[in-house]
């Protein structure tokens, strides 16, 4: 569908260490960046972490435990201020942030071994829906390494409680 971008997967993490898995739900995230889930009744009342996962991201934390209601909106997307650390990149200084992308192997850092997996995948000419397509257009090449190389440089990784 047109107006679906990728799949992430949303944890709630207890407030208090060791931050332990309460719920967790997977769901489509829109071409504009929202994704819509539900979570049992039993988290309304209560605070926890909001942890994004992606394929090809780094894990991201919201910066504080959230109080759930019964009907509620968190937007990471205002300020790098909205994840824990300000682990967030202002996308083209637009002032709209986003996670950080490259960790193809999910060890939580962007490194050189994410790049040799980008690097075979553009030398084979890979294309469709792969973990090395890093802006997803649904071909691996040049404009992923772009993507890759500054949060390689800059030692991007998992930000955490």
């Amino acid at each position: 569908m047109a107006s679906e971008a990728d799949d992430i997967t949303v944890t709630l993490h207890d407030a208090a260490s060791p931050y332990a898995v309460a719920y967790t739900q997977t769901g489509r995230v829109g071409t504009n960046g929202q994704i819509t889930l539900s979570f049992p009744g039993a988290v309304s009342g209560n605070s926890y972490y909001i942890v994004l996962n992606h394929r090809n991201s780094i894990q991201t934390w919201s910066a504080s435990p959230y109080s759930f209601a019964s009907s509620n909106s968190y937007n990471f997307t205002t300020a790098s201020t909205q994840a824990f650390g300000s682990n967030m990149l202002d996308v083209s200084g637009t002032g709209l942030y986003a996670i950080f992308n490259g960790d193809v192997n999910q060890d939580g850092v962007v490194d050189g071994l994410d790049f040799n997996d980008w690097e075979t995948d553009n030398n084979n000419f890979a294309s469709g829906f792969v973990s090395t397509d890093f802006n997803g257009d649904g071909i691996v090449d040049g404009l992923d390494f772009l993507i890759w190389e500054p949060n390689n440089n800059n030692f991007v990784g998992v930000v955490a409680p």
